[in-house]
């Protein structure tokens, strides 16, 4: 045995050889990253403190309309002022991203993915630098960030580059028995200029997640940046175009804008745009809506949500009660997917009231990048504005029965008093008819609901007129999936909370008031493409006939709609029988 090994040795070694210059000669060659260089913004280093802190921070100019102010949301420390984008800038910088398009739109997926490995390799190597800036601009933790901005961002970044392609790739499909001789296929084209309206929450990613796709698409992309986080924009719109321009492409397929309302009319109006991503509320995506209507173009409308957790009695709460926490605390709950709605079994009520009270108790709010190491679990809110509406859908909850165990109000920070803060929050024993069951929060309030049964959920959770994400917990596998999959919702995750998003291959999307169209996984990618039904004929020498019988000018207008008729029989009859005597119909009725 141990001879017959030996001898078939060098045979094995030589087909392994083969295969793999076979291979190597087959393999489509990989355009590697090319690394670059970007200084963050001097602001962002911890401790820093030139600028003059706001008594009333705010982020428009008195005399000056055409500025921003920008400012940490965690000190109210100045960052400095930036010029809104003019109209006339906004049509010029659409002007700009169609003529970079026409280039860009025909270079392959190869030549994309580098710009992409480009882009994912700086990240990955400036995480540090990047959770500061966002840090510094929107007031989250360093924490949040690399979970918010850098995790997914990567995410995005990887599953694209990994299956981009093949989501994109033409599609063939089934052209029936009729049309046997033809081939059929789905080409994804690309649309041409897209245009995200994006939120402040996660200035970073929100940013460059759109810049991902529509760029993988072969579409160039105009960003209409929130004005609250106007001060890093310039920063990422730099680290986006400086991988274009090192890969050999054109930087203008990148723009940025950012202003106020009428910057974002501007872009959403435009008749040179061909697509929008909005992600913000449901009463400026009407308006989105609305203006797009006007040149009828299409639209993916990510609105919020009012996420529910429905946790069973047998849940394993030594997992779920952590995951909980962080679904309302991570960001200062400012997350579209945010946990707003916790219903707890009633079996289990109680005890995981007083679990929640007695972590919400212990968590710290301040500026990550300022106060001392290990003193910060919760960081700022960007719209400090909100927070009379916040402490009225407390007080209505209250009024209406519900108990404020923790919190509920806005929080002066004895070391930041110019920082936006409002106190962690718990409200418990709250109802399907109070205000703050049926309205986005957005603020780091924890809302504990009672149930008793699998229908006393349901009809609690549909309650509310929003149906983005949602979880379900309990040990009961079978229960949990079957709850889950009965939830009103876009998303939803068994024993755990936005994981979905984590799983790029997955659409992001929500139902209600929470929107329509899905970006991330394949359909948000194909979202970004015009879906071009294309034929062809299968065999050179097969091609379609126009029979004399139905050819113009019809002499025989009875015949031709028999023929016609048995044409639709032969084509589709249940039965073969049915076809054969269709068949021969069509043969008596040609002579």
């Amino acid at each position: 045995m141990d001879g017959l090994n030996c001898e078939a040795l060098p045979v094995v070694l030589a087909v392994m050889a083969g295969g793999i210059a076979l291979y190597l000669m087959m393999r489509k060659p990989t355009l590697r990253a090319i690394p670059f260089e970007l200084k963050a913004p001097a602001e962002s280093q911890p401790g820093w403190c030139k600028g003059e802190i706001l008594d009333a921070p705010g982020i428009t100019v008195s005399d000056r309309p055409d500025l921003i102010q920008c400012f940490d949301p965690a000190t109210g420390r100045l960052l400095g002022r930036v010029p809104a984008t003019t109209l006339a800038e906004v049509d010029a910088k659409i002007t700009r991203a169609r003529h970079a398009q026409t280039a860009w739109a025909q270079t392959t997926f190869e030549q994309r993915r580098q710009v992409l490995r480009t882009l994912h390799e700086f990240v990955l190597a400036n995480q540090r630098e990047i959770c500061q800036v966002a840090c510094r601009d929107s007031g989250k933790t360093m924490i949040d960030a690399t979970l918010g901005e850098v995790l997914t961002t990567a995410a995005k970044l990887q599953w694209t580059i990994k299956n981009g392609e093949r989501v994109l790739c033409d599609e063939n499909r089934d052209p029936g028995f009729m049309m046997m001789y033809k081939r059929a296929r789905v080409v994804y084209q690309p649309r041409g200029v897209v245009a995200a309206l994006v939120s402040w929450n996660y200035p970073f990613h929100n940013t460059i997640g759109p810049v991902i796709s529509a760029l993988f698409a072969g579409n160039s992309v105009v960003v209409k940046a929130s004005e609250h986080v106007a001060w890093s924009m310039p920063y990422w719109e730099q680290m986006v175009r400086r991988a274009l321009d090192v890969c050999g492409h054109s930087p203008e397929l990148v723009q940025f804008v950012t202003g106020f309302a009428d910057v974002g009319s501007a872009v959403t109006g435009s008749p040179e745009i061909d697509h929008i991503t909005f992600i913000g509320s449901p009463e400026v995506g009407k308006l989105v809506m609305r203006a797009a209507s006007a040149n009828l173009t299409p639209v993916t409308l990510e609105l919020g949500g009012k996420d529910c957790a429905v946790v069973f009695a047998d849940s394993d709460m030594a997992q779920c009660v952590p995951v909980l926490m962080r679904s309302v605390i991570q960001n200062a709950s400012q997350n579209c997917i945010g946990i707003e709605r916790i219903l707890v079994q009633d079996a289990k009520y109680e005890w995981f009231v007083k679990e929640m009270e007695r972590r919400m108790r212990m968590v710290r709010v301040g500026a990550i990048l300022d106060d001392e190491p290990n003193q910060v679990d919760c960081g700022a809110m960007v719209l400090s504005a909100c927070f009379p509406r916040l402490e009225a859908l407390i007080a209505d909850a209250v009024a209406k029965g519900a108990r404020c165990v923790v919190g509920g109000h806005a929080y002066a920070h004895p070391c930041h008093p110019s920082g936006q803060y409002f106190a962690p929050t718990l409200l418990v024993d709250v109802t399907p008819d109070m205000d703050i069951t049926r309205n986005e929060t957005f603020g780091p309030i924890m809302v504990i609901m009672k149930f008793t049964d699998e229908q006393d959920a349901l009809a609690k959770v549909h309650a509310s007129p929003y149906g983005l994400g949602s979880s379900v917990f309990s040990s009961d596998r079978v229960r949990a999936r079957r709850v889950a999959l009965k939830l009103r919702a876009g998303m939803t995750n068994v024993n755990d909370f936005g994981v979905n998003y984590i799983c790029q291959s997955l659409p992001f999307g929500g139902v209600g008031i929470s929107g329509f169209g899905r970006f991330a996984g394949p359909e948000g990618l194909r979202a970004l493409c015009v879906e071009k039904a294309f034929t062809e004929d299968r065999f050179p020498f097969v091609k379609t006939p126009i029979p004399p019988i139905v050819d113009y000018p019809i002499m025989d207008s009875e015949k031709g709609y028999k023929f016609t008729q048995q044409i639709v029989a032969f084509a589709y009859s249940e039965s073969w029988w049915q076809s054969i005597k269709a068949g021969l119909r069509l043969g008596k009725l040609s002579m």
